[in-house]
């Protein structure tokens, strides 16, 4: 469906206007007026100044990717239905933001069936456009940000989409959207139309008595849309699908939390501050200060202050649940979110699980949330059996999310699992999760774990190394994953001003793994170590330098197979064959800016003393040489363009403030072994 868009003279945009009696209405301007946000970095007050200093969060994502704030929504709209066409837009824009079903090949509007219509304010999307679709929403009202939609705008609504067996409006318990959705629907009745009213208050955080404004709607809200939306397409009456989506709001409850607020269209500052090391739990979805406030702590912990609140049958919010939960498992007894539950004699309660982004909290976070949600309520007792994730009612830029339980009986199950075709609601699991097998390598030479049968055959105490030379490589490589340890901070903040800020933890991360399983490597075989240590590398390292370092010790276990290990050219060999497979496969070369600028010249300052036979005894000359060499080759990358990795994408003067990561990082381990076999030797 094409999207209708509102009357504006050719080349030209609307923009909110404040008039001098506090109204708003719009003005045309040029288009080329539109191109470029006005708003500026706060200045101001020291008081102003202190407020954003409170919590470094609250400065970031204020500025906003908008032409002018007052079109924000407007154009919001304008760009969903034109990239979603089972979605259209009323021909009211400005005043009337109405987003209906488009009746294509792919979305079938029937009139017949008892439409489903919510709304509220903007600032919170996908909601609710996002939830129109067939199986869901027939319509969304959309306000401006924060703020209810019209009489008019509600009106328009109910006359495109109810058909002769009327419709249902689900609204969020607020004071205007009760207000303004409700009169719209007294005199759609006036005009003939059948229509029905279900307020939903999901909000768990403040107890009763809450007076006459009662519970906050919040994100369950979109649980009672698909209940409805789903009831409605099945064909059953006006009657019969309010009950349903009646009986889904008695059964749904809501808390979130935040560590920043919002930032609203056009402003300069966050809505408010919330103090650093803080977090604000029960808070609303327009920014309302939270019922409590505190420290900020880990997410398991957040998650049970969060389901307690939700559950918690003091308040009798959720007296659906009275009765099925259990008293929580500890130790040996805690269920893990993985783990399959023995059927019981009466099975778990089931709840479906709604883990939503306030605005700013990545998905890697809230799949950290729902992980914890689940083993939550799987340690009592209740079987999660949808959880869904992502950003559905969000607060603009608030960073933060929310849980919202759903306790769910056969029927209701069916309307949660019912086909929906909306641009927003996300894809379920419908069964537990399993871990698949790892795959075995057929290849046994190059893919035997040296450690894993070590650790098993002798547990804590494995044999030492038999040779000398072998009592040599544990040192060196102990010294080599200290020294990465020792290095992290410095090589962090570079990586931070050139890189993606992770190289320290990468090398230091490996290092602290590797100091476990070295004990148990068998250090008197070169070959052996090096691919030992390649594993080891790959199993707990990670990233671009992981996989460069694994090759790299694969190379050179390869090439040093069969050699001797007290012969400092068959450790010369190995490092000679590890740069090069380096060289290959990163694709980079020397002066590019990257570790080959510490360990090229290491390498040839090594061949100059192997090759003279001055490599000292047992190769600890060699060494030396090869470390200085790094460390000198490190401090000139400063003075080096980048030409490969995430460096070569940096502008030229950022690069001049600092040496290469990597680079460091390798000569760090090379120094580490010389200091060792010093020591040793």
């Amino acid at each position: 469906g094409a999207a209708a868009v509102h009357r504006a003279p050719p080349g030209s945009r609307t923009r909110l206007r404040n008039d001098s009696q506090g109204t708003s209405s719009y003005q045309h301007v040029p288009r080329h007026f539109s191109t470029m946000s006005k708003r500026k970095h706060p200045t101001g007050s020291a008081a102003s100044k202190d407020a954003w200093k409170q919590n470094p969060m609250q400065s970031v994502n204020n500025h906003k990717f908008l032409n002018q704030p007052g079109d924000a929504v407007c154009e919001s709209l304008e760009g969903f239905v034109q990239s979603h066409p089972n979605c259209q837009l009323l021909d009211g824009l400005p005043d009337i933001k109405v987003v209906v079903r488009a009746n294509t090949l792919l979305s079938n509007v029937d009139k017949n069936k008892v439409a489903v219509i919510s709304g509220g304010g903007s600032g919170h999307e996908p909601a609710h456009a996002g939830f129109v679709g067939e199986g869901m929403l027939n319509a969304a009202v959309c306000g401006d940000v924060f703020a209810s939609p019209s009489v008019d705008a509600v009106l328009a609504a109910i006359r495109h989409v109810c058909g002769p067996n009327g419709c249902l409006i689900i609204v969020k318990n607020y004071t205007g959207d009760r207000l303004n959705f409700g009169l719209a629907a007294e005199r759609a009745k006036l005009e003939g139309f059948l229509v029905e009213i279900v307020v939903v208050g999901d909000d768990c955080a403040l107890p009763p008595p809450l007076g006459v404004a009662g519970r906050r709607g919040l994100a369950g809200t979109l649980f009672v849309h698909k209940v409805a939306g789903a009831a409605a397409n099945s064909g059953l009456n006006l009657n019969a699908v309010k009950l349903e989506a009646m009986e889904a709001a008695a059964a749904v409850g809501t808390v979130g939390v935040a560590v920043a607020a919002h930032t609203l269209p056009g402003a300069t500052a966050p809505a408010r501050t919330i103090p650093g090391g803080q977090m604000e739990l029960g808070l609303g979805i327009h920014g309302e200060p939270g019922a409590f406030t505190e420290p900020v702590t880990d997410v398991v912990s957040i998650v049970d202050m969060l389901l307690t609140k939700i559950t918690d049958q003091k308040t009798g919010y959720m007296a659906c649940l009275k009765g099925k939960m259990e008293v929580p498992k500890v130790g040996l007894e805690k269920v893990d979110a993985t783990e399959v539950k023995t059927p019981k004699q009466a099975p778990a309660p089931k709840v479906a699980v709604m883990i939503n982004s306030l605005g700013a909290t990545p998905l890697m976070e809230l799949y950290v949330v729902a992980k914890a949600a689940r083993e939550w309520l799987k340690n009592r007792g209740l079987n999660p059996a949808r959880v869904f994730v992502g950003p559905l009612m969000t607060a603009l830029n608030m960073n933060g999310f929310s849980v919202s339980v759903m306790v769910l009986d056969t029927q209701r199950l069916g309307r949660i699992d019912a086909p929906v075709q909306s641009a927003a609601w996300p894809h379920c699991a419908q069964s537990e999760a399993k871990l698949a097998p790892m795959p075995v390598s057929k290849n046994k030479v190059t893919e035997v774990n040296f450690v894993e049968e070590s650790k098993e055959k002798y547990g804590d105490s494995p044999p030492k190394p038999v040779t000398w030379t072998g009592g040599l490589v544990l040192a060196c490589v102990v010294g080599a994953c200290k020294a990465l340890q020792n290095i992290e901070k410095q090589v962090t903040d570079a990586d931070t001003k050139v890189g993606d800020g992770d190289c320290g933890t990468t090398f230091a991360r490996g290092a602290s793994g590797l100091l476990q399983d070295v004990p148990h490597m068998n250090c008197d075989t070169p070959r052996d170590v090096a691919l030992a240590i390649g594993l080891s590398i790959r199993r707990t390292m990670g990233g671009t330098a992981g996989a460069l370092y694994d090759i790299f010790f694969a190379a050179a276990g390869v090439q040093m197979g069969g050699m001797p290990v007290d012969d400092p050219e068959t450790w010369f060999v190995g490092f000679e064959a590890g740069v090069d497979a380096m060289r290959k496969y990163g694709n980079a070369l020397p002066g590019n800016r990257t570790m080959l600028d510490a360990l090229v010249p290491a390498l040839e300052a090594a061949r100059v003393k192997v090759t003279e036979g001055r490599s000292g005894s047992r190769g600890g000359e060699a060494l030396e040489a090869a470390a200085c060499a790094a460390e000198e080759g490190a401090v000139a990358t400063r003075l080096m363009a980048a030409g490969a990795g995430r460096s070569s994408y940096v502008p030229k003067h950022v690069l001049l403030s600092v040496q290469d990561p990597g680079a460091t990082a390798s000569a760090a381990w090379l120094r580490g072994c010389a200091d060792a076999a010093r020591e040793y030797l």
